[in-house]
């Protein structure tokens, strides 16, 4: 997990390492991330604090320190509904990017929207974290807690007419096997479907171009502490890259109110969201 820890700049502790894990496996994951582009966000990171934050959006400041570039069909965003209740999805091929490519959408026709995310992924800023619903991977009570919470805010944002963004796969896609083609999203999960019936809300799925790098890969089929390892790697190396998005036509309620099993309706939104795969 991805841990901001001070509003400090030079305090910042960018990491994936999380006190739960074994002291070795902390060590493991610190050094890697040090070899492998922390250093480089960090100092990404002081421009942001002492530079942009307060001056220019959060998103848009993101997408300017990483000279990220994404293409997509902006007559599709323009169609999103500006108001009521509405559940965008998207595929998880990359981790972090994901979020801030999918955010720096979303906030040109939005400004409700939330995005359900592991909140250490953001920095403390009240401004960011207004637009994070924290997602806690840690196995404690405490990650629990947030976790329920969470989800019972989601619910409500739902159903008031808000805007929510999920990743239901809730993890970063990975090839079947260390050499495989083509990586895959991990299975989706079915708390998207329950959102989208209690908050009777429309749907637009986001299907990104893309996955990480083989090593991230490979490491993936080793261990859990190297793929965490890589993934602050799978950030910087991202650092100057283009992106392809494909965004749906928006699914109203209408045509999903009488999918009512929760993995039905899942599989539904999934399928619509790999079906623009093919858009390009």
């Amino acid at each position: 997990m991805f841990s901001t820890v001070a509003l400090d700049a030079a305090e910042i502790d960018l990491t994936y390492a999380s006190r739960c894990d074994k002291l070795a496996s902390r060590a493991f994951i610190h050094a890697v991330e040090l070899l492998t582009g922390q250093l480089r966000l960090k100092r990404l990171y002081d421009i942001y604090q002492s530079e942009l934050r307060g001056s220019v959006d959060f998103w848009e400041a993101a997408m300017r320190l990483l000279n990220l570039s994404i293409a997509y069909d902006a007559a599709k965003l323009e169609a999103l509904p500006p108001s009521g209740p509405l559940v965008i999805v998207a595929n998880h091929p990359f981790g972090l990017i994901d979020g801030l490519l999918i955010g720096h959408l979303t906030n040109r026709v939005r400004s409700d929207f939330k995005v359900l995310t592991n909140a250490r992924l953001y920095p403390p800023d009240a401004e960011v974290q207004h637009f994070i619903l924290p997602v806690d991977f840690d196995p404690t009570p405490t990650a629990r807690a947030t976790n329920l919470a969470t989800r019972a805010t989601a619910r409500t944002h739902i159903r008031d007419g808000g805007c929510l963004i999920v990743f239901p796969a809730g993890g970063v896609a990975t090839t079947p096997t260390p050499f495989a083609r083509a990586a895959i999203d991990l299975d989706w999960k079915p708390f998207t479907a329950r959102l989208i019936h209690e908050g009777g809300a429309a749907v637009v799925p986001i299907y990104f171009h893309g996955q990480n790098s083989r090593l991230f890969q490979i490491a993936s089929h080793i261990s859990m502490t190297a793929r965490l390892a890589l993934l602050l790697h799978e950030v910087a190396n991202k650092i100057g890259c283009s992106f392809n998005a494909e965004i749906g036509d928006v699914i109203p309620y209408d045509a999903m109110r009488d999918i009512r099993e929760r993995p039905a309706l899942t599989r539904y939104i999934r399928d619509r969201t790999y079906a623009l795969a093919a858009a390009r």
